[in-house]
């Protein structure tokens, strides 16, 4: 997440899935976590899809991933053209890895009814978001102390980003507190 000379902002692809270990995962949302860099250090988790706007494509007809488990570069192509965002990383998790995190963080069940309503179906991701930026602004990175990561990655959660950029970043957030999730 360090960024070169003259960047000031990042913006991370979140894309949950169904089963990530499975041969045709099947899309459920997508996310835009757009982090800032300047002092105050920020980050706020935007969702994309689904949403109801107005003409909003299917995305879920569209999902795919190679042999080697990395979102198709037609599908990365297709987002950036339907939303004319650009991304610096790619987070990709399923429901079991967004269990995790939520038992992790709360203690609580993830729970997720996945043939509702767009509002029903992100509130337990929103819940999720929330959680994270709460941990965030209490622990920065220790919020990752006592992660077993062997329990997500890679089967439930893959991602471009090496841990010691989440660890600086979660820190300068820490500091600014600035964590926001819209929807919440």
């Amino acid at each position: 997440m360090a960024a070169t000379a003259g960047e000031q902002q990042y913006n991370f692809l979140i894309v949950h899935v169904d089963q990530l270990d499975s041969d045709h995962p099947a899309l459920i949302s997508v996310w835009v976590a757009f982090t800032y860099l300047a002092d105050p250090a920020s980050i706020s988790f935007l969702p994309i899809y689904p949403t109801n706007r107005n003409g909003e494509m299917d995305l879920a007809a569209h999902f795919s991933l190679s042999k080697e488990k990395t979102i198709s570069t037609a599908f990365l192509e297709q987002l950036q053209k339907e939303y004319n965002l650009q991304w610096s990383h790619v987070v990709m998790i399923d429901q079991k890895g967004a269990s995790y995190w939520t038992r992790f963080l709360t203690g609580a069940e993830f729970s997720q009814t996945l043939d509702s309503d767009n509002q029903t179906l992100l509130k337990p991701e929103i819940d999720l978001l929330g959680s994270l930026c709460s941990a965030l602004r209490e622990r920065g990175s220790g919020v990752l102390t006592g992660l077993e990561w062997n329990q997500v990655i890679p089967d439930h959660l893959r991602t471009d980003i090496s841990l010691d950029q989440v660890i600086g970043e979660w820190d300068r957030i820490q500091k600014s507190g600035l964590c926001d999730v819209f929807g919440q």
